[in-house]
């Protein structure tokens, strides 16, 4: 299941992101896995696990003497210590995914993990070069930030950014800067083009990030709440549309036609203008809503049929397809805002506001869903019959604003 953080853990969590961009899983401990020491290794643990190179479960053979085991730092309050995991697979005919932390009975009676925890399973680079498994507990003996990065460091582009902050600042405080190309009118890419400029960095066609190929340099317009992460279209292999429409690339017009409903501006079409959130929100009186399927990688579109009450599977997305998606769209940016002006021929750029953001997290991604902070929106209109005649306004998942900073390892203004 996905694990949501109260408050005070989700602020833990971003402190930690502050300075490491890994994916990370989360466990929320329970009286029986405390008192069996048999821990759900859940899809997103999982996937962080054989992503790192760590454990792959389905390489592991049924029963507990199959099982692999690793070392992992496990960093509390004051103190950080070596502690055995076991992944293995229990001997039944599902081989249920399991884990056991070393003297777990032990540690609750020290006060260290107890029933209601929340724990935070990451992975870093210890100092022989190998990748290790670190975990924290977020309810109790929390380490502070320093403590944290004293064991595990920051990564690369944390570093890079924090290297970059004191010119960053300079740039902020020093006045209007001559346009990076000469004299001319002003083009959107100037103001972004004379930072880099200003930075050390060189204008070329570079295929991967501006700055040191780890941080986006964007410049931003004015400013608005910026809430739509991006676009993507569901799958439909399996589902009721699939069935409608052989061609996949008319599947989101068939969408439309099959359940949304009669359209007063668009006489004989099928509009759908809804918001779709988790089942605790749905957001829309059509009988949709999201369920992130962890055991299946899938984050699925769900409608109550009208007819027989069942709910049924009628579009899906890929974790894998999501992640990727989220990560192309949001890598690691400086985020520019700044005044322009002509002076005799020549235009400048007043750098007001300088704004880190960090990759979002993909386990924060999927919590964000179940919460209801992060829906999917649908906007759109087609043909009842025959061909689809209409027009597609670009669905999209979407964020409440106040969750963007949960959403963002780091989201950081640079100030003087």
């Amino acid at each position: 299941m996905i694990f949501v953080p109260n408050y005070d853990e989700s602020e833990k969590i971003r402190q930690i992101h502050k300075y490491r961009s890994e994916d990370y899983a989360l466990l929320r401990m329970t009286y029986t896995m405390i008192d069996k020491n048999n821990l759900d290794a859940n899809g997103i643990l999982r996937d962080l696990l054989s992503a790192y190179g760590i454990a792959d479960y389905d390489l592991i053979g049924h029963g507990g003497e199959n099982g692999v085991k690793h070392d992992a730092l496990f960093i509390q309050k004051g103190k950080a210590e070596s502690v055995r995991l076991k992944f293995y697979r229990v001997a039944n005919a599902r081989g249920d995914r399991r884990f056991s932390i070393q003297s777990l009975k032990k540690r609750m009676r020290a006060g260290e993990i107890n029933v209601g925890d929340l724990l935070y399973f990451s992975v870093f680079q210890n100092q022989a070069g190998e990748r290790q498994v670190y975990f924290i507990n977020l309810t109790r003996n929390t380490p502070s930030q320093q403590e944290l990065f004293e064991k595990i460091g920051i990564d690369a582009t944390a570093g890079l950014f924090l290297s970059l902050k004191p010119k960053l600042r300079e740039i902020i405080e020093g006045g209007y800067y001559d346009n990076s190309k000469g004299l001319g009118p002003i083009a959107p890419k100037d103001v972004g083009d004379t930072l880099e400029s200003l930075l050390g960095i060189k204008a070329n066609n570079r295929s991967g990030a501006d700055c040191g190929g780890l941080i986006e340099v964007k410049s931003k317009g004015e400013s608005k709440t910026l809430d739509t992460l991006f676009t993507l279209r569901p799958r439909f292999e399996g589902t009721e549309v699939s069935y409608y429409e052989p061609k996949d690339k008319k599947r989101v017009s068939a969408f439309t036609r099959l359940y949304g409903y009669e359209s007063d501006a668009h006489p004989g079409c099928q509009s759908l203008y809804i918001t779709i959130g988790s089942s605790e929100a749905p957001q829309n009186n059509q009988g949709f809503c999201l369920l992130v399927d962890e055991e299946d990688s899938k984050v699925k579109i769900i409608r109550q049929n009208p007819d027989t009450g069942r709910h049924e599977v009628v579009g899906f997305w890929e974790f894998d397809d999501l992640r990727e998606r989220l990560y192309e769209k949001h890598p690691s940016t400086l985020w520019v805002k700044a005044e322009s002006r002509v002076a005799d021929g020549m235009g400048q750029f007043k750098y007001k506001e300088i704004e880190f953001s960090r990759s979002p997290q993909f386990s924060t991604f999927l919590s964000l869903i179940v919460s209801g902070d992060i829906t999917y929106g649908w906007r759109g209109y087609t043909t009842k019959e025959g061909k689809y005649s209409g027009k597609n306004h670009g669905n999209a998942w979407r964020i409440k604003p106040d969750a963007r900073a949960q959403l963002f390892g780091e989201l950081e203004k640079v100030e003087y």
